[in-house]
């Protein structure tokens, strides 16, 4: 079994086909952008700077379904690394309301689990 998984010299890899090699890249690209998403636990939090420039509306499968969601970039304000964060239309809301006042950076507090998950804001 271990010689299946030795390296293959140069000579001997496989030549990859141009769409082989742009399905690499575009899986490493969407790896890249997931590895960006934010995900609380219960009780967790972060802070975050969001971008009222770069915001947009994605829809995504849940529970089978198709839904409407709100999608942030958000920077952290002490790295300054950039992530998403996707939120539903009622929260995008209470978030908007904030970023209209001229606030943008935000804690973000999540309660509950599962299907009985609720975020509360705290302007900063």
């Amino acid at each position: 079994m271990q010689e299946k998984y030795e390296k293959l010299e140069e000579k001997d890899k496989p030549k990859l086909s141009e769409k082989a090699k742009e399905n690499l890249r575009k899986m490493a690209e969407w790896r890249r952008e997931y590895r960006r998403f934010i995900t609380l636990q219960p009780h967790e939090r972060f802070y975050k700077y969001f971008d009222r420039q770069q915001m947009k509306r994605v829809t995504r499968e849940y529970n089978g379904k198709q839904v409407e969601r709100f999608q942030y970039i958000v920077t952290d304000p002490d790295t300054g690394e950039e992530d998403y964060w996707e939120t539903s239309i009622g929260m995008s809301e209470r978030i908007n309301a904030y970023l209209n006042t001229g606030c943008n950076l935000l804690e973000i507090q999540r309660y509950g689990s599962g299907t009985n998950t609720r975020y509360k804001i705290f302007p900063q």
